[in-house]
């Protein structure tokens, strides 16, 4: 996670993705990769098949001397960890203060209409 300006002069936080090919990634010892995206989203793709439910999860963000902590709602699959929330709990989460959906899923979008976008 990083931080950048915004336009009240103050912080907010967003999201830095890169995608790497295997050449380039080198794992770090004792960490997990099991969340880890391993295939870009298709901007072609038309949606997931009907069996599969919609999900989402909120990755919390820490407190900062002088930034009060936020949180951040994907689309499952989107941010590592995190529990499993249904559409109504997406929706609450996203009620509380200082809480956002994530830009690079669009989980502000998948909500809207109720369903999730392609895994990656």
């Amino acid at each position: 996670m990083m931080w950048r300006g915004s336009a009240s002069d103050g912080v907010e936080p967003v999201e830095h993705r890169a995608w790497v090919s295997p050449a380039q990634a080198r794992p770090v010892p004792g960490v997990s990769y099991e969340q880890v995206p391993t295939h870009h989203r298709s901007s072609a793709a038309s949606g997931l098949p009907r069996n599969v439910e919609p999900a989402w999860t909120v990755q919390r963000l820490p407190h900062r001397p002088g930034h009060p902590g936020a949180a951040l709602v994907h689309v499952i699959g989107c941010a590592p960890g995190g529990q499993r929330l249904d559409r109504e709990q997406a929706l609450a989460a996203l009620g509380q203060p200082r809480t956002t959906a994530c830009k690079e899923c669009d989980a502000a979008g998948s909500l809207a209409t109720g369903d999730e976008p392609p895994s990656p």
